[in-house]
């Protein structure tokens, strides 16, 4: 579905003049409920694990620009329904939340930041300079244990940023721990997928440096997955779906 059929009725007129065939979807979607939301999204997993950080991790994390991660809030549960309903009112061309005609809450990347003190800098994670060897995939996998027949990458990420680092510990040990944690921190707050995509390496290449994380915009990155997650929402809403995935930090709505 394109952008435009991501606005409700509010937002679209705003823009300019929507053919029929693009509008009488969304407005037929204002008053529609979304399909039964689960998520994979996990602040409390996230958490349990920070809060066994001691205060060398957490200056490790810092250097990389992830220092803010490290103040997110204990949260068991979110609802869901909630989240869904949130996204549901997305306009995506304008990166709005869209309530009413005069209710329009626009969302930047800068706020990501704001939220969650992630690094915003000039570099694109999926442009050029975010591009990664397939070796240095394999590097990384069979560093952090992601090779291991039978364990995830989150799984194999978790156990990694478990491990006991200090300043005795080798570079590449400290290196691949902050590696780690920012895989874990994206596979369940920042940009969760769905159950069948968890090993996705989209944004590997700007943490393939661990000196050029804080150079990326993680915030833009952030924030356009979890536009293409309301683009999903929407489809699952049009094709009257049951049930729906939320992906993407909705959290942050």
């Amino acid at each position: 579905m394109s952008d435009a059929g991501s606005c409700d009725g509010a937002a679209a007129a705003w823009d300019a003049p929507q053919d029929d065939i693009l509008e009488q979807p969304v407005h037929a979607m204002e008053e529609q409920a979304p399909p039964v939301p689960t998520s994979r999204i996990s602040v409390r997993k996230a958490v349990e694990v920070i809060q066994t950080f001691d205060d060398y991790k957490r200056w490790l994390l810092t250097e990389i620009g992830f220092g803010g991660i490290l103040k997110l809030t204990m949260l068991q549960k979110l609802n869901l329904k909630f989240s869904a309903w949130t996204m549901s009112k997305v306009c995506v061309e304008r990166r709005a939340i869209v309530l009413s005609e005069t209710k329009v809450l626009k969302f930047f990347a800068e706020d990501i930041h704001k939220v969650f003190g992630i690094p915003c800098g000039h570099r694109n994670v999926k442009g050029r300079d975010g591009f990664i060897k397939p070796e240095a995939v394999t590097f990384i996998k069979r560093t952090l244990g992601m090779d291991r027949t039978g364990v995830h990458s989150l799984r194999a990420a978790e156990e990694f940023v478990m491990r006991d680092i200090s300043e005795a510990s080798s570079k590449i040990e400290k290196d691949c721990f902050q590696i780690a944690f920012v895989i874990f921190d994206m596979g369940h707050v920042l940009a969760p997928r769905t159950k069948h995509d968890y090993g996705t390496i989209d944004y590997w290449g700007a943490l393939a440096n661990t000196e050029n994380i804080t150079q990326y915009n993680w915030c833009e990155f952030v924030l356009e997955f979890l536009l293409e997650a309301v683009r999903r929402l929407r489809n699952d809403m049009m094709a009257n779906n049951h049930s729906t995935n939320l992906v993407g930090c909705h959290l942050f709505l």
